[in-house]
């Protein structure tokens, strides 16, 4: 197969990866800038043995990484009350002080008018894409 071959190959099978679930690969700065946030205002809170920063910032091991992110995502956008992240929190790290603490932090922190939440303008988002912003008109 010939150089160029390969590269419209490959151009060929980003494009239907990305066409898969674009927004689910665009960043979010609502929801990016609170995860920089708890990573600030929480240090040096943990959940289980490890810490709050590290969680939000994506580099803790994997299965315990994607449920903190999971259910943070959940909370930020409404999808999940804060009694529940609670609970989901502490189903896959511990119910010690230190956990309390740090989700404590995580919910303290949340902002009033953030995507999904009650008053936000959104209901629970489901008119508007991840930040809150309306998606845009289809192509004509």
């Amino acid at each position: 197969m010939s150089a160029s071959r390969r590269r419209i190959t490959a151009l060929a099978a980003a494009a239907l990866v990305a066409g898969c679930a674009p927004d689910e690969f665009k960043p979010s700065p609502g929801f990016d800038g609170y995860l920089d946030l708890i990573g600030r205002v929480c240090y040096p809170d943990t959940i289980g043995p490890t810490l709050v920063r590290q969680l939000a910032q994506g580099f803790s091991p994997g299965a315990l990484n994607a449920g903190f992110l999971d259910a943070t995502s959940s909370l930020y956008y409404g999808k999940m009350t804060p009694t529940a992240y609670r609970g989901n929190i502490t189903a896959f790290s511990d119910n010690g002080t230190a956990t309390n603490k740090a989700i404590d932090c995580i919910i303290a922190n949340l902002p009033v008018n953030r995507p999904g939440a009650a008053g936000s303008g959104t209901a629970g988002g489901a008119a508007a894409g991840r930040d809150g912003v309306p998606p845009p008109p289809p192509l004509k």
